[in-house]
């Protein structure tokens, strides 16, 4: 399918929020089922919600300016506020803390193992779209990045 399509689809269906959503969900109903909380469960908890609420603050602060963009997001602006002005790739890092947060809760191997493979994606997502937004933006990007961390 061509990207277009795609992009097409997700907005058309208000699947923006899919992934998201589907990840708040997961990880309440992770919270809820393990209840005998230990200290490994309790730090994944910590963390799983630091990403949630990194993730979907970056999702707000983005609002019209998000694509999904597969690595060349479809650039209105450089945002550069709130969450943005701090962390470079805040909808990544919140996705890789989220996910990092759900394995220490929930630590079995098969389930570490499509974690790892969902974090290495997304670290390669991160790469791609910098190498992509400093080649259109250049300075400017340059400039952002140097200021922010991740």
């Amino acid at each position: 399918m061509k990207q277009e399509t795609i992009e097409h689809l997700i907005k058309k269906f208000h699947l923006e929020y899919s992934i998201s959503g589907a990840l708040t969900i997961v990880s309440i109903y992770f919270w809820i089922t393990f209840l005998n909380y230990n200290f490994l469960k309790i730090v994944g908890i910590a963390i799983n919600i630091a990403g949630l609420v990194m993730w979907w603050s970056a999702r707000m602060t983005l609002a019209e300016n998000w694509d999904t963009g597969f690595g060349r997001p479809k650039i209105r602006q450089l945002v550069t506020h709130s969450i943005y002005s701090k962390i470079c790739h805040p909808i990544y890092l919140g996705i890789i803390l989220t996910l990092t947060g759900l394995v220490l809760i929930y630590p079995k191997i098969w389930f570490l193992m499509i974690c790892l493979l969902a974090i290495i994606y997304f670290f390669y997502r991160m790469k791609t779209e910098s190498k992509y937004l400093s080649e259109k933006l250049g300075e400017e990007y340059q400039n952002y990045k140097g200021k922010t961390w991740f």
